[in-house]
């Protein structure tokens, strides 16, 4: 009997998580569910959006299996433009857009259709729009949150995106020369409409709060140039405040507070104060090689002198438009970075992090083949050709 029964009774297998396995688990639902009554907290009382809780969540579950790590490679010869999107690496190529988490994970890849891509980034978003065409879409770290057409006629010059979520879209137009209009945070609505009958716009910014647009247009009269500023609030059809800039041609404009805003020229920028005062900063004999905005509001100027790339002046602004602090290189600025209350600054031979009072926070090695440079948070990212990498201190 004993010999029959031999075999017939065995120990069953424990399929169960062991208690290693348990404990992580345990760790990662906790974590989810502080997370997740965070995010309710803050969105009830207006700090996040459903997108925002949504793009968090999602970021968060997918970083639980990291990526390879940096250096990461990437074909040069398909991107188009690369930035920081809510902490991650934002990279738009020929065919899609891609999130790299700091782990190089890829944590978004979402195919395009785009001719000539372009990006404007702000308040933990993206719009990627097709210049010369109608398409554009709204992106956050994790997901597309919407894609939009303008009418066919109207094909879009440029676009900005407000750290409120609304979004503003400048085009080409039959009724007039170009055209602004500005939609929501819910893409549903449109909050303000603008016809320029004569001018060419080339730059928008959307104010901090929401309630307000600022516009560069583009314009020749008498065989000269000019540039004009027009400040909107969305409750009325005539500016705010207006201000002309013979002989200069206007590049870029940002809100630095909800009423300053500072404008980027060819040969100037200019500086307005609560709406009203303006105070220009003429280049003189020197020439603009870099700028860039950070969302907290700091302006950063590389300006040659005599184009001269041995020879290059920055200056930092705060939002108030104060000197925060002013460097000068005999080697050439390729790339500016600000955000996290630092800047960063690749040159030819090194790459350089400076926190927002001027002290040099880090030196980091670049070697020629280097582009662009980003910081984030206490990392920073460099794009050469053919790979992005982390910057590693200068020996």
């Amino acid at each position: 009997m004993p010999s029959e029964n031999k075999g017939r009774f065995r120990k069953k297998r424990k399929i169960g998580l062991s208690d290693k396995q348990m404990l992580i688990v345990k760790i990662i639902s906790a974590i989810f569910v502080v997370l997740l009554l965070l995010f309710m907290a803050a969105e009830m009382l207006g700090i996040a959006s459903v997108s925002q809780v949504s793009d968090s969540v999602r970021n968060f579950f997918a970083t639980l299996t990291p990526g390879d790590g940096f250096p990461h490679k990437i074909n040069s010869s398909s991107v188009r433009h690369m930035d920081v999107l809510n902490g991650n690496l934002f990279i738009v190529t020929d065919e899609k857009t891609i999130s790299l988490d700091t782990t190089a994970k890829q944590v978004k890849g979402t195919q395009h259709t785009y001719s000539n891509p372009d990006l404007k980034i702000n308040g933990g978003k993206a719009i990627v729009f097709n210049r010369n065409d109608n398409r554009y879409r709204v992106e956050n770290r994790t997901e597309t949150l919407f894609t939009g057409e303008t009418p066919e006629e109207e094909k879009i010059i440029t676009c900005a995106i407000g750290s409120s979520g609304n979004i503003a879209i400048a085009t080409l137009a039959e009724s007039s020369t170009s055209k602004l209009t500005v939609l929501n945070k819910n893409y549903n609505e449109e909050v303000f409409v603008w016809n320029c009958a004569h001018d060419s716009i080339v730059a928008v910014s959307l104010s901090p709060n929401g309630k307000l647009v600022a516009v560069a247009v583009l314009g020749a009269r008498d065989g000269e140039i000019y540039s004009k500023v027009s400040i909107f609030n969305f409750q009325y059809s005539t500016p705010v405040a207006e201000f002309e800039y013979p002989g200069t041609a206007m590049l870029d404009i940002n809100f630095a507070t909800n009423n300053n805003v500072v404008v980027i020229g060819d040969n100037k920028a200019s500086f307005i104060k609560n709406l009203e005062k303006e105070e220009s900063l003429n280049y003189g004999t020197s020439v603009l090689s870099a700028y860039t905005f950070s969302e907290a509001g700091d302006t950063v100027l590389v300006l040659s002198e005599h184009g001269s790339t041995n020879s290059e002046a920055l200056t930092c602004y705060n939002s108030s438009f104060s000197v925060d602090f002013e460097e000068k290189y005999t080697s050439n600025v390729k790339s500016l970075y600000a955000a996290d209350d630092k800047v960063a600054v690749l040159l030819d031979d090194r790459a350089l992090v400076y926190r927002g009072n001027g002290n040099l926070y880090k030196e980091y090695e670049a070697d020629v083949s280097a582009i662009s440079i980003f910081n984030v948070g206490r990392n920073t990212y460099i794009y050469s050709i053919g790979e992005i990498v982390k910057a590693t201190v200068k020996k």
